[in-house]
């Protein structure tokens, strides 16, 4: 039991996010078909409405099972020797909401799937529009505004026309993004050229809402630099500011205003251009589908005014960030189980343990500073054998095996299950898993013998999903400032590795001769996640 409830907050993570990008999905492609796509029905691509109202339905159904699952966690999470107390959480305000939320899933399908057979219906539209929106409306009662004992209703509403602004814009994306992978690009402004209306409306909500929440759950710039919340919607503003910016990009390709520099398409030709907006649209989909992610992991974390005197302060924090040099020694694992209790994931923090950890992630920075380096150097052209680069992370993965949590094989303070089955070990195990396979298959493609090899995708997709678990984990941590203090070295971490990933994905997916703006950025970007690294610092 105690080891299922240890697994019991990463499920609930990522559940939530599960649910709140189908509820995006379902209900931007929806506004998608029914305000986009209905304008010019005649010139809409063949197939593009059952496209999108497939997407519709696959939305909802992500929706329907991810809130089917919470429900399930959370009843055997509450369940005692009398079993699972099934009635009474369905009773409960959650319960409630979420049988609601599975019917209004349920009810999008059913009119998606009936849409479809008649698309000139109005009613059915109105029927599909509407479950939509009750799925965004409902989103808010799992929120934090549902804690709130002073101006409840308020926030509530804030929160709900906030997660459809989201779902409009997110869902929207990704449906355009689909659309173009699927249909001729030549028609892409039957539908792009509206969407960027309904995007900029919707960009407009998020923004309000936005920083209406933020005054409520933040309030102050000293609880935006000190705690957890604030940490990660300071980061969330960085992820929405990089999906302005490739919005404007492509609005101002779409209406003929290019940007300057090579990422815009200007002085190419039509066909160029295409594939360079198709690639963008891509990146700026994934991104937001990222920033979602973030959303649910900001969602577990207590507001930054509730926090209080778990605030880090200013001292402490630039304490954090002053360069220190690496730590190249460590206490010996028998030293370490000595001093401190590695079993109980609360206990203080001792000395020996601030160490180990430090050397762990200083050592790790190394050989990533180094990777980062000799990637560079290989695209000069001037040394060549740097292209063995991906090598070191066969070793790295091994020191890391070692060096990351040493309650497990290497001290047996945890048994090999119990330590398997804690979230935060997990993840851990993932990322670890994520840097072997990248190390393979990078080394695969550099050594020139399959340079189209569809292996060449595994660095990117590595690195996004790297920065999304760097961005949206559990802790096992029921201190705030120590909680604060992790996020403050993932936070920045995550935003590195996912610009390493996203631009080795368009140097992978633009013609070469438009590919060497995004391929200049991952080496360094590489570079700059190990430096990281090497001056990490325990707070």
């Amino acid at each position: 039991m105690l080891l299922w409830r240890a697994v019991i907050p990463l499920m609930l993570l990522w559940l939530r996010a599960a649910g709140l990008v189908g509820q995006a999905v379902a209900l931007g492609s929806a506004v998608f078909a029914l305000v986009v796509l209905r304008r010019d029905p005649e010139r809409r691509p063949a197939r593009a409405l059952d496209w999108t109202l497939a997407l519709t339905g696959a939305g909802a159904l992500v929706a329907v099972l991810a809130q089917t699952g919470l429900l399930a966690v959370l009843a055997a999470a509450l369940a005692d020797d009398a079993g699972w107390p099934i009635a009474a959480l369905l009773g409960s305000t959650v319960g409630s909401a979420g049988i609601v939320r599975i019917a209004a899933g349920l009810a999008i399908l059913s009119a998606a799937i009936a849409l479809r057979r008649a698309p000139a219906s109005r009613l059915r539209g109105a029927l599909l529009l509407g479950s939509t929106i009750l799925l965004s409306a409902t989103g808010a009662l799992a929120s934090h505004a549902m804690g709130r004992l002073d101006g409840q209703a308020w926030l509530l509403t804030v929160t709900a026309f906030h997660q459809a602004a989201v779902g409009i814009w997110v869902g929207g994306l990704i449906c355009a993004a689909m659309l173009l992978l699927r249909a001729d690009v030549s028609a892409r402004d039957v539908w792009l050229r509206p969407f960027s209306v309904v995007a900029a409306a919707a960009v407009v909500g998020i923004a309000v809402t936005g920083v209406a929440l933020s005054l409520a759950y933040v309030a102050t710039p000293g609880a935006a630099i000190g705690t957890s919340y604030g940490a990660m919607v300071l980061t969330k503003i960085v992820l929405f500011v990089a999906l302005l910016a490739m919005g404007v990009l492509n609005h101002r390709a779409l209406h003929g205003r290019l940007a300057l520099g090579p990422w815009s398409g200007q002085r190419s030709t039509s066909g160029g251009s295409s594939i360079l907006l198709r690639r963008r649209l891509e990146v700026e989909a994934g991104l937001a589908v990222v920033t979602v992610l973030l959303a649910a992991s900001i969602g577990s974390a207590p507001p930054a005014v509730d926090v209080g005197v778990q605030r880090a302060t200013l001292n402490e924090i630039r304490a954090v960030f002053t360069p220190h040099w690496p730590r190249l020694s460590t206490p010996t694992l028998a030293e370490l189980a000595a001093a401190s209790d590695l079993a109980d994931p609360n206990a203080p923090r001792t000395a020996e343990i601030t160490a180990w950890s430090e050397f762990g992630h200083n050592v790790a920075g190394l050989f990533v500073l180094a990777m980062g380096v000799l990637a560079t150097l290989e695209r000069t052209g001037r040394a060549p054998w740097a292209r063995h680069w991906p090598l070191l992370i066969i070793a790295l993965a091994g020191f890391v095996a070692y060096s990351v949590d040493p309650e497990g094989w290497q001290t047996g303070a945890v048994g090999f299950w119990e330590h398997l089955l804690s979230p935060e070990v997990v993840q851990h195990r993932i990322l670890l898993i994520l840097t072997a396979l990248f190390g393979f298959a990078e080394w695969r493609v550099r050594s020139g013998r399959h340079p189209d090899s569809p292996w060449r995708y595994v660095f990117p997709v590595v690195a996004i999903w790297s920065g999304v678990l760097l961005l949206a984990h559990a802790h096992e941590l029921s201190d705030g400032k120590s909680a604060f203090f992790m996020e403050l070295s993932h936070l920045p971490l995550g935003l590195v590795s996912l610009l390493a990933g996203w631009s080795r994905w368009l140097e992978l997916r633009l013609p070469p001769v438009k590919s060497g703006g995004p391929g200049r950025i991952w080496g360094p970007a590489l570079a700059v996640f190990g430096l990281l690294l090497v001056l990490y610092r325990e707070g």
